[in-house]
């Protein structure tokens, strides 16, 4: 055993500035991947927290103005009754308004009302006559 000991090759050495630069590339393109993520993340996050609360915003304040036109609606029913009923009354009022203007109509209605007789009519009072009791 007397053979020699194989010589370690040596290593040749690269530049170092290469190899340092490879390094330092792939470091900055790793960070800047991870900046362009991490921007993005926190835009969505702040996106879908902006459209959540705007969302709960809408939600609470349709809570809060379903009550009120609930009441608004009844109160709009309840004028639409009284609208009705007043429409007809003037119907009414009308009807005695034009009836009141003609001639006969109103020679009609002083009859009714003031008892006033026509001098070409004349006025009958029945008379019930007495049952005599024997």
């Amino acid at each position: 055993m007397s053979a020699l000991p194989q010589a370690k090759p040596i290593p040749r050495p690269l530049r170092k500035g290469v190899e340092q630069t490879a390094k330092k590339r792939l470091h900055r393109r790793y960070f800047r991947q991870h900046a362009k993520f991490t921007a993005r993340a926190t835009e969505t996050a702040t996106v879908l927290g902006v459209n959540a609360m705007l969302i709960g915003v809408c939600l609470y304040t349709l809570g809060n103005m379903l009550p009120h036109q609930l009441t608004q609606q009844a109160k709009l029913q309840e004028i639409k009754g009284e609208v009705n009923r007043t429409a007809e009354h003037v119907q009414e009022l009308k009807h005695s308004y034009d009836r009141s203007l003609t001639p006969d109509a109103s020679r009609r209605i002083a009859e009714e009302q003031g008892h006033l007789i026509a001098k070409n009519k004349r006025n009958l009072v029945w008379i019930q006559p007495e049952s005599t009791q024997h």
